[in-house]
């Protein structure tokens, strides 16, 4: 769950879908700072994106929502718009008018772990519930894939058939989810925010070559330097940032 003031926040990439619902506010969302904005009331869906996206609300923002593998959210809610600057679409267009009724039913909850607790339990039943096959793809050894035939292993595809597959499945290339993935784990990982934490250790630790290539990926998918989002409240949500 999200609650803020409402003010202008940049929304970085992550490797999921993001199944959102408002409890509270009016929402725009735009894919550059000068682009075009698009309004929400009830819900979205955001696909995986391919850089930092802009979003305030009027009044206060209250959001509650789930993250959902792609190729899990692609069974669920069908193939999702690519995430190249495509306003998300809403949520009553994915799954019909059960979308208002969810809303409604997180209404009335009396409190916030209510809300969280609905929620949840509708998830269960509304949406794996719709190929409860694909569930085993979330307890497979993802944790473990850091390339893109590692991925292709686990989730017992062959290479070629991962590469020609994913991208029409999910929205983006394996090799763009695993770099979304490494950049997930960072932002979470607490020494980010930590100025006498090494940024050259972290880059080791996650993989990149050295630190000046751990900078140039989180320039581009991020929008800013590791040193920048170090500043950041270390409260704050890993995935957004305010606007600079």
């Amino acid at each position: 769950m999200l609650e803020d003031d409402g003010e202008p926040r940049i929304g970085l990439p992550k490797p999921f879908v993001e199944f959102v619902v408002s409890i509270e506010g009016t929402h725009f969302w735009k894919s550059s700072k000068d682009g075009e904005e698009h309004v929400y009331t009830e819900g979205w869906v955001t696909p995986i994106q391919d850089g930092p996206r802009y979003a305030r609300a009027v009044s206060r923002r209250k959001l509650v929502g789930a993250r959902l593998y792609p190729w899990f959210a692609t069974e669920c809610l069908g193939v999702l718009p690519s995430g190249d600057g495509v306003p998300p679409p809403d949520l009553a267009s994915l799954v019909g008018p059960v979308a208002n009724e969810l809303r409604s039913w997180l209404l009335e909850a009396d409190d916030d772990q209510m809300i969280l607790d609905r929620f949840s339990l509708w998830l269960t039943e509304h949406i794996q519930a719709i190929n409860a096959q694909k569930n085993r793809l979330q307890e497979l050894d993802l944790e473990q894939s850091t390339t893109v035939s590692a991925l292709a292993k686990n989730m017992n595809m062959s290479g070629p058939t991962l590469r020609r597959s994913f991208a029409a499945q999910n929205g983006t290339s394996p090799k763009r989810w695993l770099v979304l993935r490494r950049i997930d784990k960072l932002l979470r990982d607490p020494r980010l925010a930590d100025p006498e934490s090494s940024l050259a250790d972290l880059a080791a630790e996650f993989g990149y070559a050295d630190q000046a290539h751990l900078c140039r990926e989180m320039m581009r998918f991020v929008g800013t330097s590791p040193s920048t989002m170090r500043t950041r409240d270390p409260n704050y949500p890993p995935h957004m940032r305010m606007e600079e």
